[in-house]
């Protein structure tokens, strides 16, 4: 495949990773309006808001998939095309389950395409590839706080909560634009060997730890995405209030993004960073237990801070697989447990408020899950080497 390292694909890519949050971010600020315009149930609407995490868990494959059977181009096509159409049809659907299932298609659409945009950045712009994760990590974060702030005024201006969802969906076709350009310079990329099976991996010291990181980490970020701003609203912030703090839990980690994650990935030893980072879990979710309206502010900023452990955490990767095949089947292997422990737990959380009509009892339960993160964080800084692991059944 040709690189071409155009203004097009450049702009591609930037309107991709503007895409890659919206889907999901847009329920939890209006989430009382879609559990009564839709009539969930109280499992129906724990579902909708685990959606994302297990769409990462389960539907990550199909992009790579799409790429070595139609080409990397048209598979980040298709992908934008699912997002596009799950958008735009979720609203207009009055049955329960065909709503979720247009949600499936958008968020299945999302989390193929954060799984080709790394692939894209690399592929085209080779030599750029440490300098553009920062801008990718702030252009998700800016779609994410988009999506959270004015989902509510454009819901609120005309339509109603289907106006709000059904918006972002526009957003999408605007970024299928420079795809249509480029699906002609396309060839299908070729399926990348693996020696290393899933029981293998799994059963290695270093996957155990990352996965329990990666779950306890990502159980916070999807909680708080979809379930903070109904506790805001329960408690007195207008929707709209509640939309512009998860904005703000969304964005006032950027300036972490700069430097950080790039920190950890070359410092001797950043378990103090890790635990740094860490404690900001449990510090806002122990705010939002004891004031849940007078602490809103400082509990969003301080899990905004915490939220930027997740990229930190991708890069120890690094500390403990050295050869190409062992660090991509355990970054694999990590995250996909750790996404799909993370919406077993998000569903949890929701099912467990709905069934007490009362959030104090769901937020001492996250809060104890969110004890860990710092020691788990530090403890998967320590450098090991998976390979040893694999060789060495003593060493696993």
């Amino acid at each position: 495949m040709n690189r071409r390292p155009s203004p097009l694909i450049l702009a591609g890519i930037v309107l991709l990773a503007l895409n890659l949050r919206p889907a999901a971010a847009s329920v939890g600020p209006m989430l009382p309006e879609i559990v009564r315009g839709m009539h969930l149930t109280h499992s129906q609407a724990s579902l909708l808001v685990a959606l994302p995490a297990l769409a990462f868990a389960c539907l990550s494959a199909v992009g790579p998939a799409l790429a070595r059977r139609f080409g990397l181009h048209r598979a980040t096509l298709l992908s934008v095309f699912a997002i596009a159409i799950g958008l735009f049809a979720r609203p207009l659907a009055d049955h329960t389950w065909v709503f979720l299932a247009l949600s499936v298609l958008a968020l299945g659409g999302m989390a193929a395409a954060s799984v080709l945009l790394p692939t894209l950045v690399m592929l085209h712009f080779p030599e750029r590839l440490g300098t553009l994760a920062a801008p990718y990590s702030r252009l998700l974060a800016v779609g994410f706080g988009a999506a959270a702030v004015f989902t509510v005024p454009i819901a609120h201006s005309d339509g109603g909560w289907r106006t709000g969802l059904a918006f972002w969906g526009a957003l999408a076709v605007v970024a299928a634009i420079p795809w249509l350009g480029l699906i002609r310079h396309d060839s299908v990329l070729a399926p990348i060997p693996r020696t290393i099976t899933l029981p293998q991996m799994i059963r290695t010291r270093s996957c155990r730890r990352l996965a329990a990181l990666y779950a306890l980490q990502l159980l916070q970020i999807w909680t708080a995405m979809g379930w903070f701003p109904s506790l805001w609203r329960e408690h007195g912030f207008h929707a709209s209030s509640a939309g512009v703090l998860l904005g703000v839990l969304a964005v006032c980690g950027l300036p972490f993004t700069l430097w950080w994650p790039a920190v950890v990935s070359v410092h001797r030893d950043p378990r103090r960073l890790q635990l740094l980072v860490g404690v900001c879990y449990p510090l806002g979710i122990a705010l939002l237990l004891i004031a849940p309206r007078a602490a809103a502010v400082p509990a969003a900023v301080l899990l905004g801070i915490a939220a930027i452990s997740f990229p930190m955490s991708l890069t120890l990767v690094a500390r403990h697989a050295h050869s190409r095949d062992a660090a991509l089947s355990l970054a694999g292997v990590a995250q996909t447990v750790g996404y799909l422990v993370a919406g077993v737990g998000t569903f949890g959380f929701g099912l467990l408020h709905l069934q007490l009509g009362s959030w104090g009892w769901p937020l001492a339960l996250l809060l104890v899950l969110a004890l860990p993160i710092p020691v788990l964080a530090a403890r998967a800084s320590i450098p090991a080497s998976v390979e040893e692991q694999l060789s060495s059944p003593v060493a696993a």
